[in-house]
């Protein structure tokens, strides 16, 4: 169905009505798309000119059907349109336009579960080969270290000189600001030992404990934008398209489980979630595999 500009002379005044109020542009043309489908919608269902004194509770839930049947729209654009149009009936009923608000039984959609992007392990390789060929220590380090250890941003800018303990074959983080305010510790293995060594043997405070670890030009590294510009960077040159701050942590979980099939206790203690819940989610097939699967029925197993 394609919307239309709302025509109606109501619709309009509350149009107006929020552009004085300082609502964005943005906001209005959402708005104005949302109310435009409504009464679209409502004058091909009933044959009639749009009246929105007029519209009755099973109006907007017949409407909200229609998208998900019909127009098979996602529920984050459902439950947009929804709101258009409760706010406006608010305003209509305040201003004495409805007798009352139709759309106050309808109630919005469950949001789409989300599942956790991380990179397909040609993607990761792609990475770390631009990383270490592009010479920096630092950065060959940072990302090595978010790859292979699942540690939130915050936690990796958090970390000190002496909160890295590497042995010849051993090593391990503790991270000491967890999300919760806990403190655990989170094995090495050996790229990611090799990397940060190396770093650490060009760092002027290697040998103060409480040096921070990550140095930029002008000292510390203290904001999450300058691990967003320094990922960024490296997805550009590794062409890929999209690279953000917890993808790396996101990338761990799944390969963890790839190796470690059901060990969610284990998975939970290394990423410092409190809850098996939170986990959950990484042991569901992610669309690659969903498709490796039906391919199989196809082929008889």
């Amino acid at each position: 169905m394609s919307a239309s500009q709302p025509h109606h002379s109501a619709i309009i005044a509350w149009l107006d009505h929020l552009d004085q109020t300082g609502k964005s542009p943005h906001t209005l043309a959402a708005y104005r798309r949302a109310l435009a489908h409504f009464v679209q919608w409502s004058e091909t269902t009933y044959g009639q000119t749009f009246d929105p004194a007029q519209i009755i509770g099973r109006d907007v839930a017949d409407w909200r059907a229609f998208q998900q049947t019909v127009e098979q729209a996602k529920p984050a654009t459902i439950n947009q349109r929804l709101t258009a149009l409760s706010r406006f009936c608010a305003w209509a009923v305040a201003e004495k336009i409805m007798a009352s608000d139709p759309s106050t039984h309808t109630k919005s959609l469950a949001p789409e579960p989300r599942h956790p992007k991380g990179l397909a392990e040609p993607e990761l390789r792609r990475l770390l080969r631009a990383v270490h060929a592009g010479g920096n220590g630092r950065d060959v380090a940072m990302i090595e270290l978010l790859a292979g250890t699942g540690l939130r941003v915050s936690e990796l800018l958090a970390l000190k000189v002496g909160d890295v303990d590497i042995h010849a074959r051993s090593g391990k983080v503790t991270v000491r600001k967890g999300k919760h305010g806990n403190y655990r510790t989170v094995p090495l293995t050996s790229p990611v030992r090799t990397a940060v060594e190396t770093y650490l043997d060009t760092h002027p405070g290697h040998k103060n404990p409480k040096a921070a670890l990550w140095l930029g030009e002008r000292g510390a590294l203290r904001d999450r934008s300058a691990i967003t510009r320094i990922l960024e960077k490296y997805a550009l040159v590794s062409k890929l398209e999209q690279l953000g701050p917890h993808s790396l942590r996101h990338t761990f979980a799944t390969r963890y489980l790839d190796a470690n099939p059901g060990d969610l206790r284990g998975l939970a203690a290394l990423l410092g979630h409190a809850s098996l819940d939170t986990v959950m989610i990484y042991t569901e097939p992610r669309e690659e595999e969903l498709a490796r699967r039906v391919e199989r029925v196809e082929n008889g197993g």
